[in-house]
C-alpha cells in the first residue's frame, strides 16, 4: 500500500509529538494543574497528538509544502507573504533557511552541547559552585544567537527565529533542572506562559508586516 509522503512524514513526526505530549501532561495530572486521574495520561497524549497529525497533514496539503522541516512550517504558517510567494519561499535559497543557519555554525553548537555537558558532570561531581551557570547562560545565549540568526540582516529580522531561540533556550535549562535534579514544574509552567506570549507577540508582529504590505 502506497503511503502519501506527507502523511508518511507526519505520522514519523508524531512519536516525539507524543512523547512530549505525555511527559508533559503528566507532569500537569501529578502536579494538580489537571483535574484527572493519571490513567488518563496517554489518551489525552494521544489526542493532542491526533489533533497536532490531521491539522500538518491538511495543511501541509493545502499549501502544498513538501518541506517536512518544522521550523520552516511555523514560518510559513506566520508568513504575511501571499501564497505565491509562500510556495517560492519553502523551494528558494537555503541561506534563507533556520536549518542552514545552524549548519553553517555545526562546530559552535558542538562546542557548546560539550561545555554544557562539562557543566552539569561537574556540578553532580564536583558539586561546583551555581554562580557559574550565569557564565553559561551568557556563553549559551551568545552561541545561540549567532548560530540561529546567522549573519544576513535579512534574517535577524526574521521574528519565526525568536520562537526557535526560546524553545532550545527551554530545553538547555529543563535539562539542567531534571539532571540537577532540581523543581522543574515551576519553571515549566513560567516557560510555557511566556511561550504563549511570545508566540502571540510574533503573531502581532507578522500581521503588522501583513497590513505594511496590503497598503503598498
Amino acid at each position: 500500500m502506497n503511503i502519501d509522503h506527507i502523511v508518511k512524514e507526519e505520522l514519523l513526526r508524531s512519536f516525539p509529538v507524543l512523547f512530549v505530549s505525555f511527559l508533559i501532561i503528566g507532569l500537569l495530572i501529578r502536579e494538580g494543574y489537571i483535574p484527572l486521574e493519571m490513567s488518563r495520561v496517554f489518551i489525552l497524549a494521544l489526542f493532542v497528538t491526533a489533533v497536532h497529525f490531521f491539522f500538518m497533514v491538511w495543511y501541509r496539503k493545502k499549501e502544498q509544502i513538501d518541506d517536512n522541516n518544522f521550523f520552516n512550517i511555523i514560518d510559513h504558517i506566520l508568513s504575511s507573504k501571499s501564497h505565491d510567494e509562500k510556495i517560492t519561499e519553502i523551494n528558494k535559497d537555503e541561506k534563507t533557511k533556520i536549518s542552514s543557519s545552524i549548519r553553517k555554525n555545526m562546530r559552535l553548537l558542538i562546542l557548546t552541547i560539550l561545555l554544557y555537558i562539562i557543566y552539569l558532570y561537574a556540578s553532580l561531581v564536583y558539586n561546583i559552585d551555581q554562580v557559574f551557570w550565569i557564565l553559561i547562560i551568557l556563553f549559551t545565549g551568545g552561541a545561540l544567537s549567532k548560530i540561529i540568526y546567522g549573519e544576513r540582516k535579512e534574517d535577524q529580522k526574521d521574528p519565526v527565529r525568536l520562537l526557535v531561540f526560546y524553545v532550545i533556550a527551554c530545553v538547555f535549562i529543563f535539562v539542567r533542572y531534571l539532571v540537577l535534579d532540581y523543581p522543574i514544574l515551576p519553571i515549566l509552567k513560567g516557560s510555557i506562559i511566556f511561550g504563549i506570549l511570545l508566540v502571540l507577540l510574533v503573531l502581532g508582529i507578522k500581521w503588522s508586516q501583513r497590513k505594511q504590505n496590503s497598503d503598498n
